[in-house]
């Protein structure tokens, strides 16, 4: 199939950096950005003493929310989606233990980057893995890959997926190309 850029993307910027991308990435458009946000919302008042909010976002991330429909929608634990809600999953089982429960910092504050600024730091690890990438690990790959703000104009739609929510959460949002950054800078 072929892809194009995406500008169909609606993002609801509250505020620009750079180039023209948003600051904040606010999208009450997108079921996902939704799906994010209450599992946030759910992690916080966990970790304000109500335990069974960790059930909660659990459960938004298996089906309620994401993890299912994804599945199905891209067809395989192979998506890079499925992957992320797989790890975000496997994170969030891991922090239930009583003795772990200090572990929820990371995913309620990482999940509260991701639905603000659009920063996935879940996404940016995973997109180190062997499978999900074939470019060599180097210094530069490395600073892309945590340093890059995420950007939807880098976000290829295919045909088949138009209108289907969670583009922010890919590496291609949140890691820049090689080329991008790699490329020293010009003075005017």
């Amino acid at each position: 199939m072929k892809t194009e850029p995406n500008e169909a993307v609606e993002t609801a910027p509250v505020a620009v950096d750079g180039p023209g991308r948003p600051l904040f990435y606010i999208n009450l458009t997108d079921w996902t950005w939704w799906a994010w946000a209450a599992t946030t919302v759910l992690l916080f008042v966990g970790l304000s003493g109500f335990p069974l909010a960790f059930i909660g976002a659990m459960a938004v991330t298996v089906g309620v929310g994401q993890g299912i429909v994804l599945l199905v929608r891209d067809r395989g634990f192979a998506a890079f989606s499925v992957q992320l809600r797989t790890a975000y999953l496997a994170l969030l089982l891991i922090s239930y233990v009583p003795q772990m429960r200090w572990l929820y910092w990371l995913p309620a504050v990482g999940t509260l980057a991701l639905v603000l600024l659009g920063y996935c730091l879940l996404a940016r690890i995973l997109s180190l893995l062997p499978w999900n990438n074939r470019e060599a690990y180097s210094l530069a790959r490395l600073r892309r890959t945590f340093l890059s703000a995420p950007d939807l104009r880098r976000v290829p739609v295919l045909a088949a997926n138009k209108g289907c929510a969670g583009g922010l959460c890919t590496i291609e949002a949140q890691v820049a190309p090689a080329i991008e950054m790699d490329r020293p800078a010009t003075s005017p």
